[in-house]
């Protein structure tokens, strides 16, 4: 299995333990929604409920696990009424799985 990490476009080896993290976390579909959601710009949980349909108690579980699995950028401020508030951006761009006769080869796309 050729397990190949991308970091723009300069290949790093990754290990076959942290590939199948990867593929396992994004093979769940609510967790895909959220990567989908916050792949190209920060988002807070409301904003990613909002725009996945998702309950925030749910985008707090899923977004838990995603960062327990290092899959994340984390930002934050302080907005207007003083509060914390954290947005979520994916370290996910793209993940490529090709199957062929006795191979797989799989490519992550970090952003």
């Amino acid at each position: 299995m050729a397990l190949v990490c991308y970091h723009g476009e300069i290949p790093h080896k990754i290990n076959q333990e942290r590939a199948n993290s990867i593929l396992k976390t994004v093979l769940d579909l609510n967790r895909r929604k959220i990567i989908f959601c916050i792949k190209n710009e920060p988002k807070t949980i409301s904003q990613i409920s909002e725009e996945t349909g998702l309950s925030i108690s749910s985008v707090y579980r899923k977004i838990r696990k995603l960062d327990e699995k290092k899959l994340l950028f984390l930002s934050g401020n302080i907005n207007l009424h003083k509060k914390r508030e954290f947005r979520y951006k994916s370290k996910i761009r793209k993940v490529v799985v090709v199957f062929d006769k006795n191979s797989i080869d799989v490519k992550i796309y970090s952003n």
